[in-house]
C-alpha cells in the first residue's frame, strides 16, 4: 500500500494544513520538485487562501456624514458570545491642516483596510490613503501624487489593498486605485516595495447618456481585479485589472436585460469552478441567481455567461413569506463568497460556498443605512 505522500491528492491535504507562515510554503517546494509543483500550482494556492484566510469579523461603515471611527465585530468563532469592539483610525489627519476632510472606508483585504480622505461635504478627494492593520496596530500613510486626476467632478474613485503573498498578511502589500473621469477609466497602483506609484493606465468609457459610476466592491481572481460598472446605456459592464501585465479593460457582461431590470443588488463573487468569476443578482424575495463566465469553446478571448444555479435566501434561513421591508443585503466579500443579510430574525452572515450561516446580530446595526465589510485575517480560531 502506498504512503500518503505518495498520492498526489493525499500530500495535497497534508500541504494544505502547513502553518500560514511566509516561510512555509517556499520551504515546501524546495523538498523535491514533485512538492514543489505542487505548493506552486493555482488551484492549491487558491485552496491554501480559502482554508487559512478565515472572517475574523466585520466593519460596520455608517452612511452618517463626517464619521472617522468604526466599529468592529469578532464573529469567527461560532458558539461563542459576539464581541463588539471599537477601531479608532490611526492618530493620522485626513487633511492637511485643517478638519475639511474625513477618512472614507474603501474596503479590506488579507487582514488589511484601506481608507482614503474626502471632504466632508462629499464633493471631492485629498491626497492622503491609510494602508492599515487593524490587528497588528501598523499603519502606512501614502500620499496620493498630483499626477493622479482625482478633482472634484470625477464622478467616483475605488480601491483595493492586495498582499504581495497569501501567506503572509504583514509583508509587502500592493494598492490598487480606480477612478473614472473625462470618458475614460483609470487605474494607478502603489508598491510597498519599491515605496512609489506606477505609471497611470488608462482605456476609454463609451457613455451614452448620465454618469459612469464604478462599484464599491471588488474581488481578485488569481492576478485580476474586478469592478462592476454602472451608466453605459443598458448592459451591464465591468472594469478588468491585470495586476502583473498592467492591463486595463472595460468588458461588457451579456446579460439578458431582464434579467437585473429590477435587481435588488449586483455584486462579483468567485463561486463559479476552480474560484473563478461569477455573479449574483438578487431579487427583491432574496432569491440570488448565480451566473458564471465560461470561456467560448474556441479559446477566445470573449466569454460567455451561464446562469448556474438560483440561491434561495429565504428558505436557507426559513423566513416567513412577507416582511420584505426587513430585508436587505448590507454586504458581500467576494473573494471568500460571504453575504450578510439582514431580515426580521437578525442579520446572519451566509457562506454561500457551503451554504451554511450564523446570526452575527439581533438586530440590524443601522439606524440611517450602512454597510457591514467582512474582515479576513490569517489566524487559529481561539487566538484572537
Amino acid at each position: 500500500m502506498p504512503s500518503p505522500i505518495d498520492v498526489d491528492d493525499l500530500l495535497s491535504e497534508i500541504l494544505l494544513r502547513l502553518a500560514p507562515l511566509p516561510s512555509s510554503l517556499p520551504r515546501a517546494s524546495l523538498v523535491c520538485t514533485r512538492w514543489r509543483r505542487i505548493v506552486t500550482d493555482p488551484d492549491f494556492l487558491r485552496r491554501f487562501r480559502a482554508h487559512h484566510w478565515k472572517p475574523l469579523g466585520v466593519f460596520l461603515t455608517s452612511s452618517q456624514s463626517g464619521r472617522r471611527d468604526f466599529s468592529f465585530s469578532f464573529v469567527s468563532d461560532p458558539g461563542d458570545s459576539i464581541r463588539h469592539e471599537s477601531f479608532s483610525v490611526p492618530p493620522v489627519r485626513a487633511g492637511a491642516g485643517d478638519d475639511d476632510y474625513t477618512w472614507v472606508f474603501l474596503g479590506c483585504r488579507h487582514g488589511r483596510v484601506l481608507l482614503i480622505n474626502r471632504t466632508r461635504d462629499g464633493y471631492g478627494y485629498g491626497r492622503r490613503m491609510l494602508v492599515w492593520n487593524p490587528i497588528a496596530g501598523e499603519h502606512h500613510l501614502l500620499h496620493v501624487p498630483h499626477f493622479l486626476d482625482l478633482g472634484r467632478y470625477c464622478s467616483s474613485v475605488q480601491g483595493a489593498v492586495i498582499c504581495a503573498s497569501s501567506h503572509n498578511h504583514k509583508g509587502p502589500f500592493k494598492v490598487a486605485l480606480v477612478w473614472n473621469g473625462d470618458h475614460s477609466a483609470h487605474v494607478c497602483v502603489y508598491s510597498s516595495e519599491t515605496g512609489d506609484w506606477g505609471d497611470v493606465v488608462s482605456t476609454r468609457v463609451r457613455r451614452e447618456s448620465g454618469f459612469i459610476v464604478i462599484g464599491f466592491w471588488n474581488v481578485l481572481v488569481g492576478n485580476s481585479l474586478y469592478w462592476l460598472l454602472f451608466g453605459i446605456g443598458r448592459q451591464l459592464h465591468m472594469v478588468e485589472f491585470d495586476l502583473g501585465s498592467q492591463n486595463l479593460a472595460v468588458i461588457q457582461v451579456p446579460l439578458p436585460p431582464d434579467v437585473y431590470a429590477n435587481h435588488r443588488g449586483l455584486y462579483l463573487t468567485t463561486l463559479a469552478n476552480g474560484g473563478g468569476l461569477s455573479l449574483i443578482v438578487m431579487s427583491a424575495n432574496l432569491k440570488a441567481q448565480m451566473w458564471e463566465r465560461t470561456p467560448d469553446c474556441d479559446g477566445a478571448a470573449t466569454a460567455r455567461w451561464m446562469l448556474r444555479r438560483t440561491i434561495e435566501l429565504d428558505k436557507l434561513l426559513s423566513l416567513r413569506p412577507g416582511f420584505p421591508e426587513c430585508r436587505r443585503i448590507l454586504g458581500v466579500e467576494g473573494d471568500h463568497n460571504v453575504m450578510c443579510v439582514s431580515t426580521y430574525r437578525g442579520v446572519f452572515m451566509v457562506h454561500l460556498e457551503s451554504m451554511q450561516f450564523e446570526k452575527i446580530f439581533e438586530t440590524n446595526p443601522f439606524s440611517d443605512g450602512g454597510t457591514i465589510h467582512p474582515f479576513t485575517t490569517l489566524y487559529a480560531p481561539g487566538t484572537c
